[in-house]
């Protein structure tokens, strides 16, 4: 019998595919982590940006007037009928059955009651707490009355106004 010198070579294993982090976790898992960064890279720009608006405040470099309220507390002409309404009752503030009956009056309507009143104040509370933690109005007893600074901020308008009509006719 004759001897053989070769040797019998296994045949190449092929690479291991390396798998994705997407096929290792499972899809839900993966992606919940993903968000989870997403929202934090996101609180996270949020926190710059409060500094840097407290920063803009501190320099005295951010002005508050009726427009820029206008547009970022009111969805419509009610809510802004609601802030006229407070600024024109003065420091004491207005009882909200009493702003609901001049919104029902103002717009032709019976539907707006004191909760709703209520509700649009609250609601513009919480938007302008959640960027510069301040508030529109607050309760003075059974009543609502707006905030020095968006007593401040809301007049600003008015006066600007006045002194352009003033202008114009000297």
């Amino acid at each position: 019998m004759m001897e053989t010198t070769e040797t019998i070579q296994k045949p190449e294993k092929k690479p291991k595919k390396p798998r994705s982090p997407f096929d290792k976790e499972g899809s839900f898992k993966y992606l919940q982590r993903w968000m989870r960064r997403v929202e934090d890279k996101v609180d996270d720009l949020g926190r710059r940006v409060d500094y840097v608006i407290q920063g803009f405040e501190l320099a005295e470099m951010l002005g508050y007037n009726h427009p820029f309220l206008q547009e970022f507390l009111c969805k419509g002409d009610v809510d802004i009928a609601v802030l006229e309404r407070l600024y024109e009752a003065g420091g004491d503030g207005e009882l909200p059955k009493d702003i609901a009956y001049a919104l029902n009056k103002m717009f032709h309507t019976r539907y707006y009651q004191p909760w709703h009143v209520r509700f649009i104040l609250k609601r513009m509370n919480r938007r302008l707490e959640t960027r510069f933690k301040k508030r529109v109005a607050e309760k003075r007893g059974m009543r609502w009355a707006l905030t020095s600074f968006t007593r401040k901020a809301w007049g600003k308008a008015k006066e600007e106004l006045e002194k352009e009509v003033e202008e114009v006719t000297n």
